[in-house]
């Protein structure tokens, strides 16, 4: 069984790689999935993993793009949002985002690995970072391992390791802690982390305000939305505004008010 460990260059999947190692496991590839939207500390944070993982015999993380035609032209989401004049699609509540940025590149490279290495599709197991808090990602994966062309296993949650073992894990390994992986314009951001991209990457905060503006607008080929913004049910702009006339409080602001979301495309 040839072992594929999906990347995603977050908590987990970097915590899943150091307990692989710890246990004498070599994959045979690792992947990384790539939107051209992650946050700068991101993309540092995957070189550091990269070096990590060849310095212990690990493949190199292999980089993956969508490589659909529009996609190609588009080179990034962020690009495919703002030709369409359209929000991601977890604005709207569907995950076709995540599944045609995330999950297709992934399965493309599964058949091109099994190809190359003449095996069939069901030779390959795909290593997924869920933890052993997430019982909720690991039932609905099992529940649907029949339907999928390649295996999947979750070791993080097969060895009961849960968020605060994969943080010591990273920090046992001596890498840095590689903070949340995630696009800087996911409909699924908390208020919190809204304010932290306003703070620490104040450009990347105007570009999705601007991809916000576009689909309200009615920009680009899609129709006007009708979703009230990139917070699907709120507006990334109105609330910086509220904040900046100080008409939300603390409690507000740390609840976020709104349910968490998950934005489909997993941070591990």
């Amino acid at each position: 069984m040839k072992i594929i460990v999906s990347y995603g260059g977050g908590t987990n999947s970097t915590a899943m790689l150091i307990g692989l190692n710890e246990r004498g496991i070599i994959p045979d590839a690792i992947t990384f999935a790539d939107t051209g939207g992650e946050k700068p500390y991101t993309y540092e944070h995957i070189k550091q993993v990269n070096s990590w993982c060849i310095s212990h015999g690990f493949p190199e993380i292999t980089i993956l793009k969508g490589s659909m035609p529009q996609q190609i032209i588009d080179g990034t989401l962020e690009n495919e949002c703002l030709r369409l004049g359209t929000l991601p699609s977890k604005a709207y509540g569907y995950s076709s985002c995540a599944d045609k940025w995330k999950m297709n590149p992934q399965r493309k490279y599964d058949k091109e690995f099994a190809n190359i290495n003449g095996i069939p599709l069901r030779g390959i197991m795909r290593m997924i970072g869920f933890d052993a808090d997430e019982h909720s990602r690991v039932a609905r994966g099992l529940e649907l391992a029949d339907r999928k062309p390649v295996n999947e296993s979750y070791p993080l949650y097969e060895w009961g390791w849960g968020r605060e073992d994969c943080i010591e894990a990273i920090s046992r390994a001596g890498l840095k802690q590689p903070g949340k992986s995630a696009c800087f314009f996911c409909p699924s951001s908390k208020k919190p982390e809204i304010l932290e991209l306003q703070k620490l990457y104040p450009d990347l905060l105007d570009r999705a305000i601007e991809i916000e503006r576009k689909a309200l607008a009615g920009e680009g080929r899609a129709q006007a939305t009708t979703g009230k913004g990139l917070g699907r049910s709120f507006n990334w702009r109105s609330f910086l505004l509220d904040v900046g006339t100080c008409k939300l409080n603390t409690a507000e602001l740390s609840s976020a008010g709104i349910p968490e979301m998950d934005c489909g495309c997993y941070d591990g």
